[in-house]
C-alpha cells in the first residue's frame, strides 16, 4: 500500500542506518579496542623475559653408552706393532711359582687389589690363556666375572640379578637385545677402585642455580643452610659449654 506524498518525503529524509548498528552501538568500539590490542601485540613493547636460567649443556661422555673400559676378552697382548697370545711367551718363559719380585715385563701394571699380591690368585699358573678357579681349574678368558665371584660373592649375586653393574640395550627385550656388561668393563682388575672422576653437570633449576663448581666440596651446598662466622662461633661455644 502506497503512503501519502508527505510520508514518502519523511522516509527519504531519515538517515540510512543498518539494523545491527542500531541495535549494537558498541560494536565499533569493540572492534577498535581489538585492533589496538592487535597492534600492541605485534609491536611487542615489553618483550618476554624468561626467569629460568639457560639449559646446562651436557657433555657427550655423560650420555655415552659405551663402557668405561674396553678390555680385550681374548688372551692377547699388544707390544708396539705386534700382537701375541699370552701363551706365546709364557710357554717358553716360565715364571716362578710365587712372583714376589718386581715385574720386568708388563711394567704398566700396578697391582693394588687388596690381599691379592700374587698374579696366580687370578691367572692360571700353567695355561696363561685362562684364569684359575678355587680348585685349580680353568676359567675362560672371556668370563672374568667368574674370577671376581671367587672373592666377591654377594656383589656377583647382585650383578647376576641386575642390581649391581651396568646393563646396555633395551628394557623391553621384545624391541631389542639386552646385555650385561662384565666387571672389568668398569673396574680395572688390577686396581678395582674407581679413580676420581668429574661428575656430569647437575640439574639447573631455579632453586639450585648454576652448578659450575668442581667436585662436592663442603663449601658449596645448595640444599644446606649457610652459617656466617658469628653464628658458627656461637654454636661452637654452646656445644663446648655443655
Amino acid at each position: 500500500m502506497e503512503g501519502t506524498p508527505g510520508s514518502n518525503r519523511l522516509l527519504r529524509a531519515m538517515p540510512n542506518r543498518s539494523p545491527y548498528a542500531a541495535r549494537n552501538p558498541r560494536a565499533l568500539w569493540v572492534a577498535a579496542v581489538l585492533f589496538v590490542f592487535a597492534v600492541v601485540i605485534a609491536l611487542d613493547p615489553v618483550p618476554f623475559r624468561d626467569v629460568a636460567p639457560p639449559a646446562v649443556p651436557v657433555p657427550a661422555w655423560a650420555t655415552d653408552v659405551a663402557p668405561v673400559r674396553q678390555p680385550s676378552l681374548v688372551p692377547q697382548y699388544k707390544s708396539a706393532a705386534y700382537t701375541y697370545r699370552c701363551s706365546d711367551c709364557h710357554a717358553i718363559i716360565p715364571s716362578p711359582e710365587e712372583p714376589r719380585r718386581k715385574l720386568t715385563q708388563h711394567t704398566e701394571i700396578q697391582l693394588k687389589h687388596g690381599i691379592n699380591a700374587s698374579c696366580f690368585n687370578c691367572h692360571h699358573p700353567r695355561n696363561r690363556d685362562a684364569f684359575v678357579d678355587d680348585f685349580g681349574g680353568e676359567i675362560p678368558w672371556d668370563q672374568p666375572q667368574l674370577v671376581c665371584a671367587k672373592c666377591h660373592g654377594p656383589v656377583f649375586r647382585d650383578w647376576q640379578h641386575g642390581s649391581h653393574g651396568r646393563t646396555n640395550g633395551h628394557w623391553d627385550t621384545a624391541k631389542g637385545p639386552q646385555t650385561r656388561r662384565k666387571c672389568i668393563e668398569c673396574h680395572d682388575p688390577h686396581q678395582p677402585p674407581f679413580p676420581p672422576m668429574k661428575p656430569a653437570p647437575g640439574p639447573d633449576t631455579l632453586r639450585m642455580g648454576l652448578q659450575d663448581y668442581a667436585g662436592h666440596s663442603a663449601e658449596h651446598g645448595p640444599l644446606r643452610l649457610r652459617q656466617d662466622a658469628t653464628s658458627a662461633a656461637a654454636a661452637s661455644a654452646v656445644e663446648e659449654g655443655h
